[in-house]
Order: C-alpha cells, then sequence, then structure tokens
C-alpha cells in the first residue's frame, strides 16, 4: 500500500478517577420523636467494591412513631482485586454442590432484569435453566454490573458515582464526580475532505487534538478504513485495525466499532488507558464526511496549596494559602503561564483562615535585669528584675493575672549575683634595653590594663599607673663626651610603649574606642596632639564592630589631648654650624621621612579566609619612627602592597535569606515569602558555601512568610465564574453573580451596595457557543391521538435537525443523523373522557342437571346441557344499554326467533343447540368482554358443533377422563360429582356451579389436580380442564410523577386466557415475555409548592445549638427547570420550618502531641528542653477554642539529651607574636561534644565559662645587630671579659669569634 499523504490523528488519553467516601441513606432525615438513639452501626457487608452497614433504634412510645427504624450507609469502598470476581456470581457459585431437582448445576448470573433486579436469579452453564436460587441477593450487590446502585434488604438503591446512598452525584462531561466541567472541554467538528477521481483510491486527511478524557464519539461516512495506533504513559505502543464491527480491547480500554453500508461508527467511555492517535483512510473517489466529538482535559489547572504555617503558635493568628499550576498528568509544579494559556482556567483567590485560636497557657512574663550594684569585685554585686503572670486573649492583649495560674512551670529567679570578678588592674611588662651604649640614657616598658580574662581593655584608675619611661645608666666609658640629656628612645619601643599603653578593643558591651593620635601641631619644639573617640560594640554572631551613639557608652572617657615634642628647630643666623649634631640625618645624607610597614589591617572576614593588608605609613626619622602625613615622603618610593590570608577555618553553620518576594496584594492581607537555607560558607573571597542539614543549623530558622499590606481595600466588583453555558452549541448564554464588595485587612469581605463601586457594573449574562450543532434526531408533529376516551397513544415521525450558532433549527437530510438516538416517538395521551366500563365476571360454569333456564354474566365460560335456555347479562356503566352489540365467534349476532337481545342488554338464547356453542362477545362503544359456552353430550363428551373453523379447536373441557361416567353412585344427593382433577396450571378464576352445578371462590392448581377452596363439599370423580395461556400487553400505569419532566408511564404485561382473562405471571413462566414500553406523561409545569434544601450543621459542636436550611417558592416547568417565585405564590401558611434546634453531644478535649526530641537549648551538663503541641481538638478532627485552659497539660519539660554533654576543647597556644620582647599568642576554644568530639555552636557551651583565647607572652630580651659597638672591644677581649652579658653585648662581633675560635 502506497504511503498516504494526510492523516486524521486524535490523540486520548487518560486521567486517574476521584476518591469516593461514604454516607448515610435519607433515613437520617426522619423525626427523632418518639425514637430511642440510634444504635452502632453493624459490620459492613462487604470487604472492598462498596457493602453496606446499617443501625437500628426503637420506638419508645408503643409503635407509634413517624419514619424508620433502620438506616444505611455505604462503606468500604475501595475496588475489589481483579482476582476476587463479581459478587453475584460469588453468590450464585455458592449453589454450586446443593442438587436442584436431583442434578448438581455450575450457576452463573443472568443478565440484568428490571423487575428482579435484587433476586438471586441464576443459570446453570451451558442450560436454558433459569432459576431464582434466592428472593434477596446480599446486602452491597451491584443491581446491575455497569452501575454503582446497589441493593439493600432487596431493594435497588441509587448510588452516586461518589459512592454515597442518595447523593445523586453524576459524573460530568469531563469524568468529574460531581464535578462543573471546568477541568476539560468540548473538542467537536467534521472533515468534509473531497477525493477527486484522479487521485489515488487510497488517500488520509486527519487533523489531531490531544488528551481526550472523557467520551469519544466519532461518525464517518461512505466506505474508510480506520486504524488506532495507541501509546501508553509507560511507552508501550500498539496498532489496530478496525475490520469487523465488534467491542475491542485497545490501549486497557473498550472501543465500540460499528460498520454499515454506507457509515461507520466508533465510540469509546473515557478515561482512556493510553494516547490514541485514530486514523481515517477514504478508500472511494466520492464526497466523504467525518463527524467527531469529544472531551479534552485541560492539561494544566490551579491546584490550591496547602495552608501556610499559623503566624502565631497560639493566641488566634491566620493562615493564608495560594495557587499553583499543575500539570494534572505528572503533578509537577509549573510557571504560572501555562495555566493563564486557557480561558477556562481561573486562578483562585487566597484563602484566609483563624488558626491556633486557643487561648495561650498562662505563662511567666520577665522584665529586664536592672543594672548591676557593681562593675567589678571579687565578691560580685546583684541586679534584679520584676516576674509577673500573664496571659494573652485573643486580641493579643497581655493581662496579668494572679501567679497560681502560672505554677504548671517554675517561677523563673528575681535575684542574681552579677559581676564576680576581678576589676582590671595596671600590669607592667619588662623593662627595654637602655637606649645608650654607655653613660646615661632611657629605657621604656609597656604597661597595660588587664581584665580578669587576661584581655587588655579600659576602665583602669589613671592615677595609680605605673611609669612608663625611667632613667637608666650603662657602666660603660664613653669615648666622647655626650649630651647631658638622655637619648628618646627610638622604635619600636617609644612607639610600642604609647601605642599599647591605652589599646582598646571592642567588646560585646559598647566601649569608647579610641582613635590614632594625630601629628604633632609643631614640626619642631613642643606642640600636642589630639585624637577622637567612638562608641563601638562588637556582634558575637558575625563578629564585626558597629558605632554607636557615644551616650550609649557610659564609661570614663579616655585622654583626648596630649603634649608632643618636635625636636630641635633649625638654628637661625648667628650659630655656627659646627655646633649641630654630626649624628644627624642630614649630616649623614638621608632623607627626614621614609616609608614603613606598620603591621597588618583587619581580617576582611572572621571565618572562611579572610585577606589582610600590610599597612605603609610615612614615618619621621628625626621623631624616632612617629607617623607623619603621608605627603611627607616620595610617592616613587612606596613600597609594594604585601597581604596574607586570616581566619581559614569554614564559617559555623548558619541560615541564609533571599529577599522578600513581592507582595500577593495591594491590600487587604497580603503574603511575602522567602527561601530560607541552611548554608556553610568555605571561602568568602570565592563565594564558596555548600548547604547543610538545616539540623545543623542551631538558631531559630526565620519564617518563610510574613503578610503585608494590610490595609482595607477600596470597594470594588467581583465577579464569581461564568457558570455553564446554556447550550454547548447554537447560541446559548452565560450568566455569572457580580457583587460589590470590600476586602477588610482582617481578611473577610464586606458586601456593600452597587452604588459603593466606582465604574460600570460588570455585565452579569453574556452569549456563547456561537456555533454550529452537530445533526441531532428530533420528533415531528403528534399525530391523532388512538382512541377517542380513556388512555391512547400519539405518534410522531423522527426528523433530522440542525441548530446554527444564529440559533435557528435547520431540516437537514435523514442520513446524515443515522446512528443517533431519536426522542420518544409516543406518548401515552391523558383521557378526554372516561370509557365504558363492561362488569364481567370471570368465573367457570358446570352444568349437572337438566334446567328450563340460567342466568349468567359475561366474562366466564359455561359447559351446559342441551335444551336449557340462556340469558347472558352484559352490566355496564357508562354506556347506554340499548347500543350494547353482541358477536359470536367474530361476527355480528342478528336477532331470530330464538335468539335476541333484551332492553337492558342481555343476550337470549332458547333451547340451547349444537349451533349455539361458540365464544359470545359484548361490545359497549370501545369495551368489550366475551362469554364462552359449550354443551355437554349424553356421553359426557363435548358437543362439537358444525365445523365452521377448523383453526378454533377446543381448547376447553374434556369430559372423557370423567371415570366413570355420571352415574347416579357419583353424585350426592343434590347431583353433584365429588372432585375434579385440574391438569394445567392454572390461577385466578372462579369456578361456579350454581343450582344444577358448582361454584367455588378460589382456583388452584396442585399436583395437577383442580383444588376448590371453600366448596359446598368434595368431589370423587375426575374432571380434566386444559386452558391456553399467553402474555398480553394491557393497561397503561398511572404517571410516576404528576408535573415535570420526569413522570413515565409503563405498558402492563398480563398473563391471560384465551377469552382474555388475566390469572398469576407464573402459569406463563415457560412462555417468552414481552418488554413493556415506557412513554413520558404529565409533560406540564408543576403548581408553586415550597421547596427546601437539606439542614445544615448545627451550629455548636457541643451543647444546644440550631441549624438552618433554605426554604424557597418554586416551580417545577415540564423542561426540568427550576423557577424560583415570590413567596406570597406558595402562601406562608404553609411554609416549612426554616430553623430549628439542635444537639450535639461531641464536645472538644485537650489533645497533646508526642514529645518532640530532646534538642533544644542546652541548660547544664546533659540538661536540655522538649516541646509537644497541645491542641483544643474535636472528635472530628477539628480545632476548637473551647477548653478548660485551668486543665491544658504541660507543653515544655526538662530533659536529658547527650547533645548538652559539652565542654570548651581548647588548642595548643600559637607562637608568640614578638620574637623577643613582649608579645602575644593566642590559642582556639572550640565547643565540642565529650563523647564523639563533634565541634558545635558555642550557644551549646554558653552555660559555663570559656577559656581565654590569648595572653601574653615574654620572650628573650631583644638585643641588637651582632656587631662591635665600642672601640675597647679588643681590651674586652684581651681581658676575657666577653662572658658578661654587658660586654658580649657591645662586642658580639669579637665575643662571637673568640667563641668559635675556642
Amino acid at each position: 500500500m502506497r504511503a498516504c499523504h494526510a492523516c486524521v490523528r486524535y490523540t486520548l488519553t487518560s486521567f486517574p478517577s476521584l476518591s469516593q467516601a461514604s454516607r448515610m441513606t435519607g433515613s437520617d432525615e426522619d423525626g427523632d420523636s418518639g425514637w430511642d438513639a440510634w444504635g452502632t452501626w453493624s459490620d459492613c457487608s462487604r470487604t472492598c467494591g462498596g457493602g453496606a452497614s446499617y443501625s437500628l433504634r426503637r420506638c419508645l412510645n408503643g409503635g407509634n412513631c413517624e419514619g424508620k427504624n433502620i438506616r444505611y450507609r455505604t462503606c468500604s469502598n475501595m475496588d475489589c482485586p481483579v482476582e476476587s470476581g463479581d459478587f453475584r456470581a460469588q453468590q450464585c457459585s455458592a449453589h454450586n454442590d446443593i442438587r436442584y431437582q436431583g442434578m448438581v448445576y455450575e450457576w452463573i448470573p443472568v443478565p440484568y432484569e428490571p423487575s428482579a433486579a435484587c433476586a438471586l436469579r441464576c443459570q446453570a452453564r451451558g442450560r436454558s435453566l433459569t432459576v431464582e436460587l434466592a428472593p434477596k441477593v446480599l446486602d452491597g450487590t451491584r443491581c446491575r454490573a455497569d452501575a454503582l446502585d446497589m441493593c439493600i434488604s432487596g431493594v435497588c438503591q441509587e448510588v452516586g458515582c461518589d459512592r454515597q446512598l442518595g447523593s445523586g452525584a453524576r459524573e460530568d462531561n469531563c469524568g468529574v464526580c460531581a464535578g462543573a466541567g471546568s477541568t476539560c472541554r468540548l473538542v467537536r467538528g467534521q472533515a468534509l475532505p473531497h477525493v477527486s477521481p484522479e487521485e489515488r483510491r487510497y488517500t488520509t486527511s486527519s487533523a489531531m487534538p490531544e488528551k481526550i478524557n472523557s467520551s469519544l464519539s466519532m461518525l464517518t461516512f461512505y466506505p474508510v478504513s480506520i486504524s488506532l495506533h495507541t501509546e501508553s504513559l509507560q511507552g508501550h505502543r500498539e496498532e489496530h485495525s478496525l475490520v469487523s464491527p465488534g467491542s475491542y480491547i485497545i490501549g486497557n480500554t473498550t472501543v465500540d466499532y460499528q460498520k454499515g453500508t454506507d457509515r461507520q461508527t466508533l465510540r469509546t467511555q473515557g478515561p482512556l488507558g493510553a494516547d490514541y492517535i485514530i486514523k481515517v483512510k477514504y478508500a472511494a473517489p466520492k464526497d466523504t464526511m467525518v463527524q467527531f466529538l469529544f472531551y479534552q482535559p485541560i492539561r494544566y489547572q490551579w491546584r490550591e496549596t496547602d495552608f501556610f504555617p499559623c503566624s502565631v503558635t497560639c493566641g488566634g493568628g491566620y493562615q493564608l494559602n495560594s495557587a499553583e499550576c499543575t500539570d494534572i498528568r505528572s503533578s509537577q509544579v509549573l510557571p504560572e503561564h501555562h495555566c493563564n494559556s486557557y480561558p477556562e482556567n481561573t486562578k483562585p483567590t487566597p484563602k484566609l483562615k483563624e488558626c491556633n485560636m486557643d487561648l495561650c497557657p498562662e505563662r511567666w512574663e520577665q522584665g529586664p535585669w536592672t543594672e548591676c550594684s557593681v562593675s567589678c569585685g571579687e565578691s560580685g554585686g546583684l541586679q534584679e528584675r520584676s516576674v509577673v503572670c500573664v496571659e494573652d486573649d485573643t486580641h493579643g492583649q497581655i493581662t496579668q493575672v494572679e501567679e497560681w495560674k502560672c505554677t504548671h512551670s517554675p517561677r523563673p529567679i528575681t535575684q542574681q549575683s552579677c559581676n564576680s570578678f576581678t576589676c582590671p588592674q595596671w600590669v607592667a611588662m619588662e623593662w627595654s634595653q637602655c637606649t645608650v651604649t654607655c653613660g646615661r640614657g632611657l629605657r621604656y616598658r609597656v604597661v597595660l590594663c588587664i581584665d580578669h580574662r587576661g584581655q587588655h581593655t579600659g576602665g583602669c584608675n589613671t592615677s595609680l599607673k605605673p611609669h612608663i619611661k625611667e632613667d637608666c645608666l650603662v657602666p660603660v666609658a664613653c669615648h666622647k663626651p655626650r649630651e647631658s640629656v638622655p637619648v628618646e628612645a627610638k622604635l619600636p619601643w617609644l612607639k610600642q610603649a604609647q601605642e599599647l599603653e591605652e589599646q582598646r578593643t571592642a567588646t560585646e558591651e559598647p566601649t569608647l574606642i579610641p582613635g590614632s593620635w594625630s601629628p604633632c601641631s609643631v614640626t619642631c619644639g613642643l606642640g600636642k596632639q589630639t585624637r577622637e573617640l567612638k562608641c563601638r560594640v562588637l556582634l558575637s554572631f558575625t563578629q564585626t564592630e558597629v558605632d554607636l551613639p557615644e551616650e550609649e557608652c557610659g564609661e570614663e572617657r579616655p585622654q583626648l589631648e596630649r603634649p608632643c615634642d618636635g625636636g630641635a628647630c633649625t638654628l637661625g643666623p648667628g650659630f655656627s654650624p659646627d655646633l649641630q649634631d654630626p649624628q644627624g640625618p642630614h649630616a649623614q645624607g638621608e632623607e627626614p621621612h621614609h616609608w614603613d610597614y606598620r603591621g597588618f589591617s583587619g581580617c576582611s572576614a572572621s571565618c572562611a579566609t579572610g585577606e589582610q593588608t600590610a599597612v605603609v605609613r610615612c614615618v619621621s626619622r628625626e621623631r624616632g619612627g612617629e607617623e607623619v602625613d603621608d605627603s611627607l615622603c616620595d610617592p616613587s618610593s612606596r613600597p609594594p602592597v604585601m597581604g596574607r590570608i586570616c581566619n581559614p577555618e569554614p564559617c559555623p553553620p548558619r541560615w541564609e535569606v533571599t529577599a522578600w518576594t513581592r507582595c500577593s496584594a495591594s491590600c487587604g492581607v497580603g503574603i511575602q515569602t522567602r527561601s530560607v537555607f541552611c548554608m556553610r560558607v568555605l571561602s568568602v573571597e570565592q563565594q564558596d558555601s555548600v548547604s547543610v542539614s538545616e539540623n545543623e543549623c542551631r538558631e531559630f530558622k526565620p519564617p518563610i512568610l510574613q503578610p503585608c499590606n494590610q490595609v482595607d481595600c477600596p470597594p470594588a466588583w467581583e465577579t464569581e465564574p461564568w457558570q455553564e453555558c446554556s447550550l454547548s452549541c447554537g447560541g446559548g448564554s452565560q450568566v455569572r453573580k457580580v457583587f460589590c464588595k470590600q476586602l477588610l485587612s482582617t481578611g473577610a469581605y464586606w458586601t456593600l451596595g452597587d452604588t459603593a463601586c466606582p465604574g460600570a457594573k460588570p455585565a452579569p449574562h453574556r452569549t456563547c457557543s456561537k456555533t454550529d450543532c452537530l445533526p441531532y434526531m428530533a420528533g415531528g408533529e403528534w399525530g391523532k391521538c388512538s382512541v377517542s376516551c380513556g388512555l391512547g397513544i400519539q405518534r410522531r415521525e423522527p426528523v433530522c435537525q440542525r441548530l446554527t450558532s444564529a440559533g435557528q433549527q435547520v431540516m437537514l437530510a435523514r442520513r446524515l443523523c443515522d446512528g443517533l438516538s431519536s426522542p420518544p416517538l409516543e406518548t401515552i395521551k391523558e383521557p378526554v373522557k372516561r370509557c365504558p366500563l363492561i362488569l364481567g365476571l370471570s368465573r367457570i360454569y358446570i352444568q349437572t342437571r337438566q334446567e328450563k333456564r340460567l342466568h349468567l354474566t359475561i366474562g366466564g365460560r359455561a359447559y351446559l346441557l342441551p335444551k336449557t335456555s340462556l340469558i347472558i347479562k352484559c352490566p355496564v356503566r357508562r354506556f347506554q344499554k340499548a347500543y350494547i352489540r353482541w358477536e359470536k365467534d367474530g361476527r355480528p349476532l342478528h336477532s331470530c326467533k330464538r335468539l335476541g337481545v333484551t332492553k337492558s342488554g342481555s343476550l337470549k338464547i332458547h333451547s340451547l343447540g349444537v349451533v349455539d356453542s361458540g365464544v359470545y362477545v359484548c361490545i359497549a362503544g370501545p369495551a368489550s368482554d366475551s362469554f364462552t359456552l359449550k354443551l355437554i353430550g349424553s356421553d359426557s363428551r363435548l358437543i362439537d358443533r358444525p365445523v365452521e373453523n377448523e383453526s378454533d379447536p377446543e381448547p376447553g373441557l374434556d369430559l372423557t377422563r370423567i371415570q366413570p361416567r355420571f352415574n347416579l353412585q357419583d353424585w350426592d344427593t343434590q347431583g353433584l360429582p365429588h372432585c375434579l382433577p385440574f391438569t394445567p396450571s392454572l390461577k385466578g378464576p372462579s369456578l361456579s356451579l350454581l343450582p344444577g352445578g358448582v361454584e367455588a371462590s378460589v382456583l388452584q392448581v396442585q399436583a395437577g389436580a383442580l383444588v376448590l377452596q371453600n366448596p359446598p363439599m368434595t368431589f370423587q370423580r375426575s374432571l380434566n380442564i386444559s386452558v391456553e395461556f399467553a402474555w398480553r400487553l394491557g393497561d397503561w400505569t398511572a404517571c410516576s410523577a404528576s408535573c415535570g419532566d420526569r413522570g413515565m408511564r409503563t405498558r402492563r404485561v398480563r398473563c391471560v386466557t384465551p377469552e382474555g382473562r388475566e390469572v398469576t405471571p407464573s402459569v406463563c413462566h415457560h412462555l417468552d415475555r414481552p418488554v413493556s414500553s415506557q412513554l413520558a406523561c404529565n409533560l406540564h409545569d408543576c403548581p408553586p409548592s415550597w421547596v427546601a434544601s437539606v439542614w445544615s450543621k448545627c451550629s455548636t459542636s457541643c451543647g444546644r445549638g440550631w441549624r438552618q436550611r433554605q426554604v424557597s417558592c418554586g416551580q417545577v416547568e415540564s423542561g426540568g427547570a427550576v423557577r424560583t417565585l415570590a413567596p406570597s405564590v406558595c402562601g406562608r401558611n404553609t411554609r416549612p420550618a426554616d430553623r430549628q434546634e439542635c444537639t450535639c453531644d461531641n464536645c472538644p478535649a485537650w489533645v497533646t502531641s508526642p514529645w518532640g526530641k530532646c534538642s533544644g537549648k542546652c541548660l547544664g551538663p546533659t540538661l536540655t528542653v522538649q516541646k509537644r503541641s497541645v491542641i483544643c481538638r474535636h472528635v472530628n478532627g477539628t480545632t476548637h477554642p473551647d477548653c478548660d485552659p485551668r486543665e491544658r497539660p504541660v507543653s515544655v519539660r526538662n530533659c536529658s539529651s547527650e547533645l548538652c554533654d559539652v565542654h570548651w576543647r581548647v588548642g595548643p597556644w600559637r607562637a608568640c607574636t614578638a620574637a623577643c620582647g613582649s608579645g602575644f599568642q593566642s590559642r582556639r576554644v572550640d565547643c565540642a561534644h565529650l563523647r564523639s568530639g563533634r565541634t558545635l555552636a558555642d550557644q551549646h557551651c554558653t552555660w559555663h565559662r570559656r577559656p581565654a583565647t590569648w595572653q601574653h607572652c615574654n620572650a628573650t630580651t631583644c638585643g641588637s645587630e651582632c656587631k662591635d659597638t665600642t672601640h675597647y672591644c679588643a681590651v674586652v677581649k684581651r681581658l676575657k671579659l666577653c662572658p658578661i652579658d654587658m660586654y658580649k653585648q657591645r662586642c658580639c662581633e669579637s665575643c662571637l669569634q673568640e667563641d668559635g675560635s675556642t
């Protein structure tokens, strides 16, 4: 076959169904007056597949209660496993081992029978034998296999798609139970491709809609070939070509395919089990049409999220939710533009609800600690605070209450000791070397103010500060005269003494930090230096310093000004240059200022590898390396920038947050969200960080949402979604409700009048479905009624029509509607007038002795002796007796000498003869009734009349079986036979033997004999009567509804005798029963009446309350729509109550969750806290604010945890910062677990004091370079004075040579 150049393709997709629930029958609504309480529910009749459970109650006033004593509900609604089989089949198979009429059969269920839907009727496999094995199936058995309706107590009960009794829930076009049809869209259309004779025979035209979820219907005209291609969600592919009609299982879905001479039909019900591609191949060069209809699901739909956490844990808060765009096939959340592409999608507005309305338990409210009574000291001081018991009301107000209400938790302390440490003290370092190598000089030392932790701080009494400079004498003779004034110290000792004497660092308490001293105010001579003060505090979490206002630092202010000496001034005129110091810098040709490295800047990060840069300053050689302004140094000789890394250890895990999103609403109550991560920073410079478990972040997790824009919105128009279009095609209309509302800051809506909203009111109506409808079958004009009185039938012809987009009906060719269902073509017309009625009697009369005249009534059967005169009466109503007509054997009966009709309408026959045998019919207008007359001969046999119609054999009486013939001994004194055996199964007609005969009221058949109940005596001889019976359509039943569009009439099916007399239906059980037809009736508007909705829930969940319902005046129209009318139309006196009292016994109670992990803040060694939630909850799972607060269980308690088995782990001291003289050294101090050794956050160890992290370190005394500094070193070496430190230092080089030589 050649490749197709076009294809019709339809892609179909399945989606999961909804879960089901249980519901009770309407008996719950019965009145409770006089009834005891309902008993417990029984066990479910089934464990799966939908069963029934019942509950009983008893009447307390002697059986005069209104309502039912039993109620039902569904249960076990989950589907049964496939291997469990059909429930009705299981009940049939239970009789397989029980003999029936001596045989054992394998029983299977019979097809659905509406008249016996809940009887266990089973058929023997492979046989035509059908038997009712039980009058009722087990509760929960489906009435029929293709519906959810179930049998309960032998009655078929309606079950909705939600598997609830009497719910009336039905699947919408999208396959959603009780849905509004908003999750799919109708796709319908037709293709009219034309294939010219010049083209090849096999061509294809196609389109490709996707993802069908509900039913598919496709109709093609003229020869085509259809093939199906399926692909499951797992990727399994199949291909099928439809050739012969029938049902196919394709892609886990049943497909019905019908094929005619000029059309083909393809139908299937959703949801589908795979994606379908339908290819239609045209096989004839003529006009061809393809019609298709299906419902395409909306793949991307809005789904409301769960409510966000409550804004508070108790005392009344609120929760908000949002909506997210979801792919219903994969359940993935997608960007919003996917859902916005569907016009049917409307994003749900965020919902606001109250939460945690239970009052917060009374708690201890602690005030701030007062300032400590002392700042330091061995015994310490005291500080106090206030502690009161408070409670929070629902408005967030805090009120002080009695202290006994807080006794559920220990009362916090109100007094504690403070500042129990030694006060800071001046600590003097070792003296430096003398500033000269001979004679008199100066020496310096560093004096620091050290606190109790060994850290350099402030706060020492300046009047008690030791001096930092003193004279010194070197006992070495100078080789030339020196100035009498001691030489001032040079760097590093002078600068170190000046900078460290009052160096201060920021702490966690506000501290005044002095800045650097300014350059001296003069370049020579005596001047002054100044500096600035800043109030700073150290933030322990980020290890950064922050400036504060100076008033925050209330301590003593350090010195802001000091004198300085700029050195000797330049000599004026008249002074000899020879008197200048030959050791000055100008004498040696050096620059007076030069660049010098002065330590490093602060680390750029407190952890995760920061950087430090070497500080370069311009210093003065003349003033011993004192820093001066950078402009005094040569910029070209500035040394290069040097740096080093610092604090390389990773940072502890901490919470990282993103920026808040934009507020979801500009007014009312909006929400803002952000993401919160637990991160560990590895490198600040490279911005390298990793995400770790939230458990590693010990601080409280920052909130992920917050309310915003909590202000009242201005009034605005609010529209509800458009309701479903009144028509799916042909031009319909849609309505919606429009309100003027104002959203308040509390989240509640306030409905206002239309005048309060600005702008024009949105339209509440609009047109829709402006497309042509597909052809459909409709009914034409009704014909004439079949009768002139009583119930008749009207018929009409079907017509093919189409509703255009303009709303006009257009007639089409009949072939375009072939295969479509037609509306009812017959209906029962209400009687115009009542028809005549013949009052016949269904009796059998057997004459046993000769009499002159008998009077019998129409409607029976008589076996008479010849020469008897007979009068057959025909009593009628609503008919003139003068117009009664008689027929015999179907022919009009004319009066003659022996036969005539009386004025009362009775038939009179004189002297019966053989020709008088036959069937007589009395006719009164449309009514008629019959009477069968047979003659008995002298040999006890029926006398045959002359044969006029060989097709009418005698079905009735055979007297040849009377054994013996009528003899005197067989009759009693009145001439009556004693027994009349009766062969066929006959029930119903009476047997009448009047004077000269026998009469009984009821005739039954048992074991083949005719049994007379209450006869005058028992007969002893045999009489065999055989009758032929048949099914006949009888009268129509009363209409099931008096008005509206739900009325139906059903044609009765009767089992009758040849004369038309009705007998019991079991007599005709061996015959094929005709199908009873149904017709619509009473299709007119109902009178106005009150319509009441179901009762609402009780207003209270505990105790007495009220429940309400909606009561309105309505009228059901003939089309089924309900029109609302004014209350005055229905009459206020008969209006049902819309409010009644109710009682609920299920009061709420305190419910506690299990205790949480023992992982709170450490309070001591292995001691921490654990928490649990305490909620006031109703038995149905909802929260309530009505529990007694005094009975509330505790929610926090102390516990023991190994996580708090921690200690401060100290590392080794690092190398001293100075190779000689006085320096500092530090060590690492971490909070660690005792057993595992794992490093924890410092907050876990805060319950005991942290060890010092630095201390002073004293190295060897610093010396100069190893050179001889005096001319007397040869003498020192010769006198062997090198072992003396003083001489060894002055003659280092010479003494080192001596040590090497020895």
